[in-house]
């Protein structure tokens, strides 16, 4: 599952900064409404601003850069719909085949077994049993029970005489832009399955290397991109053919030695 879309590298007009200084006037009232005792200031603190800075922007006397929305957008994890109306993502024509996932409908999906359970649809002898889907992936059956319950109740799993079939053939969830707490618990969990897969599975069955390097940062939104060319390449690759077993692929590209400070 993935969702990635790029960043639109024209400026943003006005009526984008409208929509997005409405967008952020909701975000603090939606949290007042929760919580009467909320205030600007606590808004200011949680996105790291001053507040009266912030209170210029929620009244429109004062603008913000391209890079200082996308910094708030990531905190308050706006949704790719709203990312492209306020002109920071443009859709990448690749992913019109790829159902995208919001985040409140990811949050609820997180644990890494919902999306093997829906690939599990397509492989060889799938029951719809709880107790089989629990066997396969070693997680109990309420676990299970409730996982598909949820599928459902979101539309990616559907209940056709008897079996559940997925909905969709390609979702979507992952933002270069966003990373949200249901996003980094699900690849924490993604990174975790591959460790126990280094002590547990043959040789025959995986394929886990790595490499450190010396790199540009300047190159790291190309790399990206080739990374999203060969997952989707791999993929097709894989599932041409008849399943027979849910694998997961994991990339991580990450630094290993810190930024050098300046002085």
């Amino acid at each position: 599952m993935e969702k990635e879309v790029k960043l639109n590298s024209t400026n943003i007009t006005e009526d984008e900064r409208i929509h997005f200084r409405l967008w952020l006037q909701r975000q603090l009232t939606e949290r007042c409404k929760r919580n009467p005792r909320y205030s600007l200031r606590a808004f200011a603190k949680m996105l790291a601003m001053d507040h009266s800075s912030l209170s210029q922007i929620l009244s429109g006397k004062r603008s913000l850069s391209k890079k200082a929305m996308q910094n708030l957008c990531t905190k308050l994890s706006a949704t790719p719909k709203d990312l492209r109306g306020f002109g920071l993502l443009e859709r990448d024509p690749s992913d019109e085949t790829y159902f995208q996932l919001d985040v409140d409908s990811f949050s609820v999906i997180a644990d890494w077994y919902h999306a093997a359970i829906m690939e599990l649809t397509y492989v060889q002898g799938f029951k719809s049993d709880a107790k089989w889907i629990a066997r396969k992936l070693s997680i109990t059956v309420e676990e299970a029970k409730a996982a598909t319950e949820r599928l459902i109740r979101l539309k990616l799993l559907v209940l056709e005489q008897g079996t559940l079939k997925k909905t969709s053939r390609q979702l979507t969830n992952q933002s270069s832009v966003i990373t949200s707490a249901a996003h980094r618990e699900f690849q924490t969990q993604i990174v975790e399955k591959a460790l126990s897969a280094i002590q547990e599975c043959d040789s025959s069955e995986k394929d886990i290397t790595s490499m450190t390097m010396a790199i540009d940062e300047k190159n790291l939104a190309k790399a990206r991109e080739l990374t999203k060319k060969y997952r989707r390449d791999l993929c097709a690759l894989l599932e041409d053919g008849e399943p027979t077993r849910v694998y997961n692929l994991g990339i991580q590209l990450y630094p290993v030695s810190k930024k050098e400070e300046n002085l």
